[in-house]
């Protein structure tokens, strides 16, 4: 029981510092910039109405596995631990690069989705297999709208090339971890071919645009250190 108690607490601590060093370093806050530019997804979701269907004829012959659910859903736990692990760990110019990158994305992404509304046409899902369960909930509480440009797309592609940029000795893992979330949001029929293509365009143009001139982008952090 007290080595329960002493690993319990070492990991409070471990994870109380890590708030507080990024609470110092104000990323943190800066953090919840791309976070609320994205939270707009859901009321846009809901409200949406009208469109048009990117389907191509490609996207028919994309089986319904509802099993991907389970990596479509991990997606969203795992963009919150790359945005926070890259506060704790990366230096200024990669950090601010994935932030703004993020959020010029993200505002694109809001404006598509109210200004050009597109809509997925789902399958019914008949199974009665816990995956089967999973997919219909995904269905029940995401609505159809908000296709193009994919949000999976473009927050995973960019948070692939800050961390293929930060660690490129792991570039097949990021790599990897990209491939198995677009290949979710296909086999969940969540999206089709258009949006993930254009998904990813979003993500490496802002991700690039913004790696080309952020100097700029934290030059504030350069000039109270010197």
């Amino acid at each position: 029981m007290n080595l329960f108690r002493a690993c319990l607490l070492y990991e409070v601590g471990s994870l109380y510092g890590v708030w507080i060093c990024m609470i110092k370093k104000k990323r943190l806050f800066i953090l919840l910039i791309p976070l609320s530019v994205q939270l707009l997804y859901l009321p846009i979701n809901r409200l949406a109405s009208g469109g048009i269907k990117p389907e191509i004829p490609l996207d028919q012959l994309m089986p319904l596995w509802p099993v991907w659910a389970v990596p479509y859903l991990l997606a969203i736990p795992l963009w919150i631990f790359g945005f926070l692990w890259a506060g704790l760990v990366m230096d200024d110019k990669q950090f601010m690069t994935l932030v703004v990158s993020s959020t010029m994305a993200m505002c694109i992404g809001m404006i598509c989705f109210i200004v050009f509304p597109t809509f997925v046409e789902r399958p019914t899902v008949t199974g009665n297999d816990w995956a089967s369960k999973l997919l219909r909930w995904i269905y029940a509480n995401d609505e159809v709208y908000n296709a193009v440009p994919s949000g999976h797309a473009y927050i995973s592609t960019i948070l692939a090339l800050a961390w293929r940029r930060w660690k490129p000795d792991l570039s097949w893992l990021w790599g990897a971890i990209l491939v198995i979330i677009l290949l979710s949001t296909l086999f969940t029929r969540q999206h089709y071919l258009i949006d993930l293509v254009i998904g990813i365009g979003l993500g490496v143009t802002a991700y690039c645009i913004v790696y080309q001139v952020s100097p700029r982008v934290c030059y504030y952090t350069t000039q109270k250190k010197a």
